[in-house]
């Protein structure tokens, strides 16, 4: 686990580092796989989504990790504008972004169900990147198991929890890819992409030490998971 980076002076997050990553390949493939799905009006109509879709995932992230700590945000509200990049979760920026997303595109008369079939095809290679920076920074650590291919984190051998989302991210684009090369009605692409998401939420959040829970012991996490797999089978 390697959470800090010295870069000369400086002491940078190794996770927030790779997230950034992350962000500058998405924007860069982004477009290159709308362009090829549909020439350079797609092409724009992306680019110019990415970064209403970013603000509002991050609005998103940090609203949903807040709202489910309450205990802790309800007396620091400052803590909702703070530079925290720990304090993100997952659900509140996937919903963050396609809302923003979904109300851009219908703002400027583009063609929203064509976007998202693009990110669907850009996303998982986005999270399979940021999921090696929680790996570095130790966030989204899983519970403690004896199975071979546990990592040593916080004085216990655990379950890698962040290269099974990896790993699923790297299935779901494989899967997507494949169904991308038929012909599909458009916008079952994104919906095939949230249902994978909500499927890996179910399975991987399971493993977790630190998610974000409900009275009773339930997960938000796979509540969310549920819907979105919900969604996508009633889509198809």
């Amino acid at each position: 686990m390697y959470p800090l980076v010295q870069i000369g002076p400086f002491r940078l997050s190794s996770g927030g580092l790779v997230l950034l990553l992350s962000i500058l390949v998405g924007s860069s493939l982004l477009s290159r796989v709308a362009r090829a799905r549909g020439g350079e009006q797609l092409a724009k109509q992306a680019d110019t989504c990415f970064y209403p879709v970013m603000i509002g995932a991050v609005l998103g992230a940090r609203l949903w990790y807040g709202l489910f700590n309450l205990d802790l945000y309800g007396r620091n509200p400052a803590l909702f504008v703070a530079l925290r990049v720990s304090d993100f979760a997952w659900p509140g920026a996937l919903l963050g972004g396609l809302l923003a997303g979904y109300v851009w595109c219908r703002w400027n008369g583009f063609d929203e169900l064509k976007v998202a079939d693009a990110a669907a095809l850009t996303l998982p290679i986005v999270q399979a990147i940021a999921s090696v920076g929680l790996l570095l920074s130790g966030e989204a650590f899983g519970v403690p198991t004896t199975l071979p291919w546990g990592v040593s984190l916080f004085g216990a051998t655990r379950h890698p929890t962040q290269i099974y989302f990896a790993l699923a991210a790297l299935l779901s684009l494989f899967a997507l890819r494949q169904l991308a090369r038929r012909s599909l009605q458009v916008g079952a692409l994104a919906a095939m992409y949230l249902g994978l998401q909500g499927l890996t939420l179910l399975l991987v959040e399971a493993l977790r030490a630190d998610s974000l829970v409900l009275p009773g012991g339930v997960r938000v996490a796979q509540v969310f998971g549920l819907g979105l797999l919900l969604y996508a089978l009633y889509w198809v």
